[in-house]
């Protein structure tokens, strides 16, 4: 029994930085996010002539297609249709590249779901019983603290040295050369280098608080089960 409890409380604590990480992501792909951004003092406007308006209107579609039900190569075509004065917005290596963008949007939505699974579900399955219930709250705490450590260094990264996390972060995850376009075309005049450091800013630091409450909370309730504990066999 306390080798299960053990394991449950170590899937808790590796599953913690996924499920927060991921589930912020999930957060922030949407269209209330796109209209708080624009509408930041300071974010640059389009060089080649997109105004805010316009913006707005194309923006959102891709955000459609990120969470769209549909295969990859399926969905793009909300994008492959959108057009401009009657031309089409987007080259095809952008349309490309945003299928790898949504490959790795879908593994990213799968992930936040399991580990909100094995997360809550292990969680509740410990504080079902007073016996294990201390090991659940061993386990958020450390998966607390781990998360925090790993995004502690993250956001540090960001803040210090943004353009080269931003360029290991691509290099990563895509081919090389698919992700790198010019500043006339559509993907970068609607998404911009800023925002995708004012994505990581609020990735890093707000995961970064959420991690810190938790474990605050957790650490508390550990103690407060100990107290009990302790108290129950004085008597």
């Amino acid at each position: 029994m306390k080798r299960v409890t053990g394991a449950v409380a170590l899937l808790i604590t590796l599953g913690m930085p996924f499920l927060l990480g991921f589930a912020n992501i999930r957060l922030l792909i949407a269209p209330a996010f796109l209209e708080w951004e624009y509408s930041r003092p300071g974010f640059p406007p389009d060089r080649h002539g997109l105004s805010r308006q316009q913006r707005l209107e194309l923006a959102p579609v891709a955000v459609e297609f990120l969470l769209s039900p549909d295969r990859p190569v399926e969905a793009i075509r909300l994008l492959r249709e959108q057009t401009l004065d009657g031309v089409q917005i987007y080259s095809q290596d952008e349309l490309d590249h945003m299928i790898d963008v949504k490959r790795l949007t879908d593994i990213i939505l799968r992930v936040a779901w399991a580990t909100g699974v094995i997360v809550i579900g292990g969680t509740l399955v410990l504080v079902w019983r007073s016996e294990t219930r201390g090991a659940a709250w061993n386990g958020l705490f450390n998966g607390a603290v781990l998360t925090a450590g790993i995004l502690a260094g993250i956001s540090a990264y960001i803040l210090v040295g943004w353009r080269s996390f931003f360029t290991r972060f691509h290099e990563l995850l895509f081919p090389p050369g698919s992700w790198t376009f010019a500043y006339s075309q559509t993907l970068i005049r609607l998404f911009p280098e800023r925002l995708w450091f004012d994505v990581g800013v609020l990735l890093g630091v707000g995961t970064l608080v959420e991690a810190i409450l938790i474990g605050l909370v957790a650490r508390w309730l550990g103690r407060r089960h100990q107290g009990l504990g302790e108290h129950q066999k004085m008597n």
